[in-house]
């Protein structure tokens, strides 16, 4: 019997914050636009976009809106030898949805990190973010509106998954290690009823 390599993909993928100084092709970028775009869309209004910031000078002011892993800030805030290669600015066209359904949102990030992730390319999804500060360094129109940030690289850390029903809290060990945690599986499956 094989395994199930989308499976493994899926539990396997946590978290990165801290990246090797190597440079991820453009066509590993693409293809993960791509699994984005193909994601379900809610009365498939499509009113996601993609803005791919590769370039040093743009990262630097990109890097300088975004705050990494508040849990143990500023410890996993990526020094300049460890930031990521690329940013994706996931942007919301306001001429396409008023109300924007913000599942399409979820559905489209986690295809762009899986897709990275299917070419060992490690991602952290970021909300907390200087909108304003971005929407002016990038020159975003009025008609585009910031929802996240998707921080991008080949990863420079292991961080260690936690069976544990009880914390929400990441750590670091004395090694330096992240462990995340999560809700056991008992704990958030339910057969019949409640």
């Amino acid at each position: 019997m094989t395994k199930n390599k989308l499976y493994e993909l899926i539990v396997s993928r946590r978290s990165i914050r801290f990246f090797k100084q190597k440079n991820v092709p453009l066509s590993v970028i693409k293809k993960a636009i791509n699994c984005a775009r193909l994601a379900p869309s809610a009365a498939n209004l499509q009113f996601l976009e993609y803005l791919v910031i590769k370039r040093n000078d743009i990262k630097e002011k990109v890097f300088g809106c975004l705050r990494f892993a508040a849990y143990i800030a500023p410890k996993r805030n990526p020094p300049i030898d460890k930031r990521p290669d690329f940013y994706i600015v996931m942007l919301i066209n306001k001429e396409r949805s008023g109300a924007p359904n913000l599942r399409d949102i979820g559905v489209s990030a986690q295809n762009i990190m899986l897709s990275l992730l299917s070419s060992r390319v490690g991602s952290c999804w970021l909300q907390n973010i200087d909108r304003n500060s971005l929407t002016a360094i990038l020159n975003i129109g009025e008609n585009f509106e910031i929802d996240s940030v998707i921080a991008a690289g080949f990863p420079k850390e292991r961080p260690k998954l936690e069976d544990d029903s009880k914390n929400i809290k990441y750590w670091l060990d004395n090694s330096g290690r992240l462990h995340v945690p999560k809700r056991s599986l008992k704990d958030v499956l339910h057969y019949n009823n409640i």
